[in-house]
């Protein structure tokens, strides 16, 4: 007959397996790397099984630990979902909510958040999500971010995505440009400049995934982290800038710009908001999603299916 387990070696036996990593396990339990080594050892002794193997200068799950994490896991999430459901969010209290984003989310969400008379005590801090998915999902998974809203799916069993925005791309170029006025063919296309935008961080992607037909090679000159320097130097001189239609409607007219059809057919950028399964029952995050959508819903532009 098995001794009875210490339920606490399980939950922090769960945080090393989600983390993989002891340490970033103890930083998310605000404890040491000792405590976490020790509660494992606790385990591993009850269990009379080994759960880690070291492997580089990390650790590798063995197949006993991987078995258990599947078993429990959702024993854990219930566990955790009721324990939030009962307590109370009061927007009075104050309350301070991280969400990444990419550049269109932040310039569409930003100025409606600010103007919010709703939000009670509670503020939410937008932060250009990092370039690099993994470092996302991680600050998530240590709740230093609540959640996500950005391009590009996640797969991982421990998130909960939702497609929550969509928007269609444009070209823009100055009112002023030399050679293009009103429309551009895809020949003429291929003879102006570009800017290059970088892709996840400024919330687009390549345009040659977004395309429907084989694109040949654009004159990319100039490369930009945003898509407002992007603008900001199409309106200066003859050079071509991809822009979702969001912020080209917002600042064309700023910017003395033209907004151009594409002469290619092109799917629109969707934008998922991403969030721990773990939160999807607590009343604060429930809050914080239904309020972001709710402003993305005000912005004008479609909701993605």
């Amino acid at each position: 007959m098995h001794k009875k387990i210490d339920w606490n070696l399980l939950s922090v036996f769960m945080e090393v397996y989600r983390l993989n990593s002891i340490t970033k396990a103890a930083e998310a339990l605000d404890t040491t790397q000792p405590v976490v080594s020790n509660i494992l050892r606790r385990l591993t002794e009850q269990l009379d099984e080994p759960l880690f193997t070291r492997e580089g200068r990390g650790i590798r799950p063995t197949a006993v630990a991987v078995k258990l994490a599947s078993d429990i896991q959702p024993l854990m999430y219930g566990i955790s979902s009721a324990l939030d459901n009962i307590k109370t969010f009061d927007i009075h209290k104050p309350r301070l909510f991280t969400v990444f984003v990419t550049e269109p989310i932040l310039l569409l969400l930003q100025p409606l958040i600010s103007k919010d008379k709703t939000l009670g005590a509670c503020n939410i801090q937008f932060i250009l999500s990092p370039a690099d998915q993994d470092e996302m999902l991680e600050q998530i998974s240590l709740q230093k971010v609540d959640l996500a809203i950005t391009v590009g799916n996640v797969s991982h069993h421990s998130f909960n995505v939702q497609p929550i925005h969509k928007d269609r791309m444009l070209l823009t170029c100055s009112r002023d440009h030399e050679r293009v006025q009103g429309k551009i063919s895809l020949e003429q296309y291929y003879k102006e400049v570009h800017v290059g935008i970088k892709a996840r961080r400024s919330g687009l992607h390549e345009i040659d995934l977004l395309a429907e037909e084989r694109l040949e090679e654009r004159k990319v000159w100039v490369k930009c982290d945003s898509i407002i320097s992007g603008l900001a130097l199409a309106s200066k001189t003859d050079i071509i800038c991809l822009a979702p239609e969001s912020i080209a409607q917002e600042y064309c007219e700023l910017f003395n710009l033209q907004m151009l059809e594409l002469p290619y057919k092109a799917h629109p950028v969707v934008h998922n908001m991403i969030c721990h399964n773990r939160t999807m029952k607590s009343l604060a995050h429930i809050w914080l999603r239904d309020k972001l959508k709710q402003h993305l819903a005000l912005s004008g532009y479609v909701a993605a299916e």
